[in-house]
């Protein structure tokens, strides 16, 4: 009768097809084990997800089903299954059609007629994959945006903070040399006055592309620092070889020849500073490395500026 209670009676149902009818429409797929691993019974869920019918998997076990269990596995797996009683655990099955299908696995230690078996509730758990791949995905996406200059496309304030950071630890670490290049668009504010703000965006996408696409063979990071300023890591090199990178970002730039009727070089230009350090020979520069490496880079721009622009000045370590 729908809706009555079904009475027990020493445990078990008076109606045993109601209770097949039951298990054969449970989705997740129950599954009993010998302890050789054998099939000794499925339900109908298991045949329709796996694609054999309950008398092909009575001729296989465990170990050909779960591309990841083999005998030494099983083994282990029993004896914690008779230690705990329970257990709960994430496999793979392998289908008929060859295709692998994550499950969760919820097995119990059962005793039947004087006989263990592992009983299990084992879930496919294709679509909760997929959806925790999707949010990895996109958690990935979010921080790489939140990592990323939007406007150029390089690295932003933030990413440099963390890189410099952990570049600076790096270094410490390992006795490695560091080197950072501070770089300042030349004359940018009268670029913007006289090609417009569109003209002085697409300005900075090109210099922040020559930049970073110079820097690339070295390991460098290339990031937008703020405004027309850019900040250029180039860990595990030292002061001259850094010189050398600067000197291409320096030819890079020219070679763009983005006009620029209100500079002297009658194209777009740039200022840099160098500053190297090891951390047996620190900064002249106090303070911490990031600070001081930074500081002493940023000193050498503003050298840079005040002495005519379109040039590299190199120092603050030793």
């Amino acid at each position: 009768m729908e809706g009555a209670i079904i009475p027990l009676q020493s445990g078990r149902l008076k109606d045993p097809v109601l209770a097949q009818f039951s298990i054969d429409a449970v989705a997740d797929m129950i599954i009993w084990l010998d302890q050789d691993g054998r099939y000794v019974f499925v339900n109908k869920a298991t045949t329709q997800l796996l694609g054999y019918s309950s008398e092909e998997l009575t001729t296989r076990t465990v170990c050909d089903m779960d591309p990841d269990v083999d005998a030494a596995r099983w083994s282990a797996h029993w004896d914690e299954l008779g230690r705990l009683g329970s257990v709960m655990l994430e496999t793979t099955n392998r289908a008929k059609d060859g295709t692998v299908i994550p499950v969760e696995v919820r097995a119990t230690m059962v005793t039947y007629r004087g006989v263990k078996y592992n009983c299990a509730i084992v879930r496919d758990i294709t679509e909760r994959r997929r959806a925790e791949a999707e949010r990895r995905a996109l958690t990935e996406r979010i921080r790489q945006m939140s990592m990323t200059d939007g406007l150029t496309g390089v690295a932003n304030r933030r990413c440099f903070d963390e890189r410099l950071a952990a570049y600076v630890e790096e270094a410490d670490a390992m006795g490695r040399p560091l080197s950072l290049i501070m770089l300042d668009v030349d004359h940018f504010k009268s670029f913007n006055d006289r090609y417009g703000h569109l003209a002085g965006d697409d300005c900075l996408r090109r210099v922040a592309g020559a930049v970073e696409d110079t820097l690339r063979p070295a390991g460098g990071l290339a990031a937008r620092y703020g405004g027309e300023e850019f900040a250029c890591i180039l860990p595990g090199v030292d002061g001259v070889e850094a010189l050398r990178w600067a000197q291409r970002v320096r030819g890079a730039l020219h070679a763009l020849a983005i006009p620029h009727e209100g500079a002297p070089a009658g194209c777009v230009t740039a200022s840099m500073g160098l500053a190297s350090a090891r951390p047996s020979f620190p900064l002249k520069t106090p303070g911490p490395w990031t600070v001081a490496l930074v500081a002493a880079a940023d000193a050498c721009l503003y050298r840079a500026k005040s002495e005519g622009r379109d040039r590299i000045v190199a120092g603050g370590g030793r």
